[in-house]
């Protein structure tokens, strides 16, 4: 495929930075990873980040610290990745699902109030994505939480780099926690900071920070403030485990990927937003497609995905024979996401509606989005759309 709608960028200097991480002293659990985790925090302007392998293994982990369970309940959008409602099931949690606006996907304020008021579901946390790396309204958001007793959590894997901002204009970066208890990353080979797999999670709290290492960390602890029965008083052996925890470390191997790949953050930011106002340009004016909507402000989108809204019954053609026909001239698409309560998991567990997800999901066409592309590149791309989307 000559442009995949996703791809990863390796440069010389990610090399040289996991090739000197493979010839240190340690390949795992060394201070790769604790500087990453620092960096990272820095560049949200969170107090705390934990690496982990992977996205989901953040999820399960941000869902064990917010104590999800059986009487403690999941709400979360339908359209997303499985993981995000899957790691709750992984502690034995209910889910529910708020509808979406059908336009960006994304959870609102209005639809996330409604599915509370109507859920008989027991919700202690809500998981908000910001799908395609639109952000999605924190701050109100926040309230809807606080007057719910719930924890929010920023299912944030598609905007690392976003920013948002509050009733009164100030800016945040998505991940700082301002408004959010946690928020949860993935390293996915196609995500902005590519490591093949790794994941975080962000947030304010130290005792929570402290608890998410142990459990990462198959639940063992070398602090000894936190022992109840050790051997003597200085036993640099000995650790403890008071509860069960998982391996879900991430490699120095990985961790120096990241920290090259973080450094070009923004630089890979300004190169999607660059995309994405080319594809505007040029795009715009094709029948029975809608370009996606703009945030107020440029920096506050991360530009994950491209996703197109066709008209598909109007256009008169199939979504399998438009992604055919792209493909056949070396243009990828992709279908992000299929919602979770079409999946026969979720089928009888959702008694209620979504049409703005189904309406969502039934346009939903996501373009090549990522830095490499030239503008020479975009035109061709563009070229080809243009062609195929003719009615």
């Amino acid at each position: 495929m000559r442009y995949p709608y996703s791809r990863q960028e390796i440069t010389p200097d990610d090399i040289a930075a996991v090739t000197t991480a493979l010839t240190g002293e340690h390949l795992t659990q060394g201070p790769q990873v604790a500087a990453f985790e620092q960096e990272f925090a820095t560049a949200l302007g969170a107090p705390h980040a934990i690496a982990c392998s992977n996205g989901t293994a953040a999820l399960h982990l941000a869902y064990l610290a917010a104590n999800l369970g059986p009487e403690r309940g999941l709400l979360t959008s339908p359209v997303t990745f499985l993981a995000t409602a899957a790691a709750a099931r992984m502690c034995g949690a209910p889910v529910a699902f708020a509808d979406v606006d059908p336009g960006s996907g994304n959870l609102t304020p209005a639809t996330v109030a409604a599915a509370l008021a109507k859920t008989a579901k027991p919700i202690a946390a809500i998981t908000t994505v910001h799908l395609g790396g639109r952000v999605t309204d924190l701050a109100a958001l926040r309230e809807i939480a606080d007057a719910h007793d719930c924890l929010l959590i920023e299912d944030a894997c598609h905007a690392p780099g976003a920013t948002y901002r509050n009733a009164a204009g100030v800016a945040h970066h998505v991940g700082a926690c301002r408004h959010a208890d946690m928020a949860v990353f993935s390293f996915h080979a196609i995500k902005h900071i590519a490591m093949g797999e790794g994941g975080a999670v962000t947030l304010r709290d130290p005792d929570c920070a402290h608890r998410l290492r142990t459990i990462r960390n198959h639940g063992m602890s070398r602090r000894p403030e936190d022992w109840q029965h050790p051997p003597e008083p200085d036993a640099p052996w000995y650790y403890e485990m008071a509860d069960i925890g998982y391996n879900y470390r991430l490699t120095d191997v990985q961790c120096a990927l990241g920290r090259s790949q973080l450094r070009r953050l923004d630089e890979s930011l300004r190169k999607r937003r660059r995309i994405a106002a080319f594809y505007r340009e040029h795009l715009d004016d094709i029948p029975f497609v809608r370009l996606p909507a703009l945030p107020p402000e440029p920096e506050e989108h991360a530009w994950h995905l491209f996703s197109l809204a066709i008209d598909f019954t109007a256009l008169g053609r199939t979504r399998g024979e438009i992604m055919r026909a792209l493909a056949d001239a070396g243009v990828g698409s992709q279908v992000l996401y299929i919602p979770l309560h079409h999946q026969p998991y979720y089928r009888e567990q959702t008694n209620r509606p979504l049409p703005g997800a189904d309406a969502y999901y039934a346009q939903s066409l996501s373009i090549p989005m990522y830095p490499q592309l030239t503008d020479d590149d975009l035109q061709e791309i563009v070229a080809v759309i243009r062609r195929v989307l003719r009615p």
